[in-house]
């Protein structure tokens, strides 16, 4: 009999070897290593490298800069404007990337929200788009709210108590704040400072449509050089230096999260602060973008008109001539591709995390699994498969990544949850004769419900928001709402594509709802 911790172990093999390393190695021995790195020595290669470099800590430094303010509004007050903070940091989660360049092109562009509003004060019409600032400016807005998520948690649990004892001491609040505040929470700015500029340095959409054809960061040049160019040993050489950074600052992160808990006790809450306002337009600058992007989906600025002929379009069963299939089945397929890896990846990462629980592979199991598929990014994992599982059709394909793309951020949720899980309750089911699968189906799948469907509504988001692996991937044989919004605004047809991408926040918005109150009613019947 196959003991529990070994079994963790064995699914944790499984899913590294066959969703990523196999498919990883085959690429690369197919095309010939040496080849591969002898291209990295080229002068434009290495400029790219730079190029990556440079923006991601550049934007890295600004998004840090932009949101510890509002982090600290977060961390120390508790009114509508900390919930609504609470609330943003889910937009890096939650919105999909393209929809939120979509939401730019709206307020910036050249017959957007603030171009049409300088016309209207006798100013000429300015360019904000395709150029350094709008890479920065979208990598401020997607990422500042992790700095607000993590340091603001970060803050929320110093306790009063040590703070206390400081003014006791004598401090003043600025010396609080550097002198004991700042200390205790310098693994959390690392840890937001690490994963930001991990999204920046694999940023895609966001280079590729707000940026323009000037500008590629290694992500891009791998799409760049593997479809357009039919340059695959540069692509395939393109992606083991991205890897190899991004796995180095995903051991550096993993070794900084081993810190020391403090002690619990009363969180500090002030009433008023001139915060406030600092607050206020962080929250302006995050949702403004958004809700431009909804309001532009259904209004034309520069015709002055409403869109709804538009819908016509969409609810069309008829192939349209950019896609080569109709709207409806790109919805669809996408849907269908989205619930599959959320099944897949909430039953992948349950059976990991339950298996490895309190086991000698506890650490290796989750550690392993979390920290390689966080250092792939989608392009080379859509590298890869394209190459070593050419003979499976790409939904195969993209259902396998989604699920890598996903798994860092659900399996180190489950693995949370069930650390404060109570296994007196099981050890006391097993007194009274339940079997195994009687105790993991009426007693730890009830009470791990409400993550377990957050587990399945994360995947599901970021499957439906999924770009750059869908593009590489699905490409002309299965497009995705993000492929079709894509090629709609590159074929000028940008009125439809405003619509598609506000369609897609709503189905995302929608299922996430409804699974949640699914699972609510449940809960509540049972109790």
């Amino acid at each position: 009999m196959i003991q529990r911790s070994a079994l963790a172990l064995y699914f944790a093999l499984f899913f590294v070897g066959f969703f990523i390393m196999f498919p990883l190695l085959v690429a690369f021995g197919s095309e010939g290593l040496t080849s591969s790195l002898a291209v990295l020595k080229t002068p434009p290669v290495i400029n790219i490298l730079k190029f990556t470099i440079f923006q991601a800590v550049i934007s890295t430094l600004m998004a840090f800069a932009v949101g510890i303010p509002a982090a600290y509004y977060y961390s120390r007050h508790q009114d509508i404007l900390s919930n609504l903070l609470h609330y943003t940091t889910y937009i890096p989660f939650f919105l999909p990337g393209i929809s939120m360049v979509v939401g730019f092109l709206v307020l910036l562009g050249r017959y957007g929200v603030l171009n049409n509003l300088l016309a209207f004060m006798g100013v000429e019409r300015q360019q904000f788009l395709y150029n350094f600032g709008a890479i920065l400016l979208g990598h401020i807005f997607y990422n500042s709210p992790i700095t607000v998520r993590i340091v603001g948690s970060a803050l929320k649990n110093i306790p009063l108590e040590i703070v206390e004892a400081g003014k006791v001491d004598g401090g003043s609040k600025l010396d609080l704040f550097f002198f004991v505040e700042l200390p205790l929470i310098i693994p959390a700015i690392l840890s937001s400072l690490i994963l930001t500029f991990s999204y920046c340095f694999t940023s895609f959409a966001v280079v590729l449509m707000l940026g323009g054809s000037q500008y590629a960061t290694l992500e891009v040049a791998i799409y760049m050089y593997l479809k357009l160019l039919a340059r695959p040993e540069i692509a395939l050489g393109l992606a083991l230096v991205q890897f190899l950074f991004i796995f180095s600052f995903g051991l550096l992160g993993t070794i900084i999260e081993r810190k020391e808990q403090l002690p619990i006790g009363n969180r500090i809450i002030y009433r008023k602060s001139w915060l406030s306002m600092v607050a206020l337009a962080y929250l302006f600058f995050e949702w403004l973008p958004v809700f431009s992007g909804m309001f532009g989906s259904i209004y034309d600025f520069k015709r002055a008109s409403f869109l709804f002929d538009k819908f016509k379009i969409l609810l069309s069963l008829k192939p349209i001539g950019v896609l080569g299939v109709s709207i409806v089945s790109t919805i669809f397929r996408s849907l269908a591709l989205s619930l599959s890896a959320a099944f897949l990846t909430t039953i992948l990462s349950f059976l990991i995390v339950w298996s490895a629980r309190s086991s000698r592979f506890e650490n290796v199991s989750i550690r392993l699994t979390s920290l390689i598929s966080i250092s792939i990014t989608p392009a080379i994992l859509a590298l890869g498969y394209s190459i070593a599982y050419r003979s499976f059709p790409p939904q195969l394909g993209m259902i396998l990544l989604y699920t890598v793309v996903s798994f860092p951020v659900v399996i180190n949720l489950l693995h949370g949850e069930t650390a404060s899980f109570d296994f007196a309750i099981i050890e006391a089911a097993k007194i009274d004769g339940a079997k195994p699968l009687q105790i993991l189906w009426h007693l730890v799948i009830p009470l791990l419900r409400s993550t377990i469907v957050t587990v399945f509504a994360i995947t599901f988001a970021i499957s439906m928001g999924e770009f750059s692996g869908s593009l590489i991937l699905g490409g002309d044989r299965a497009p995705t709402i993000t492929v079709a919004i894509y090629r709609m605004l590159s074929s000028r047809h940008v009125p439809e594509a405003r619509l598609l991408s506000s369609l897609l926040v709503v189905i995302v918005l929608m299922v996430i709802f409804i699974v949640n109150r699914l699972s609510l009613g449940s809960f509540r019947k049972e109790e």
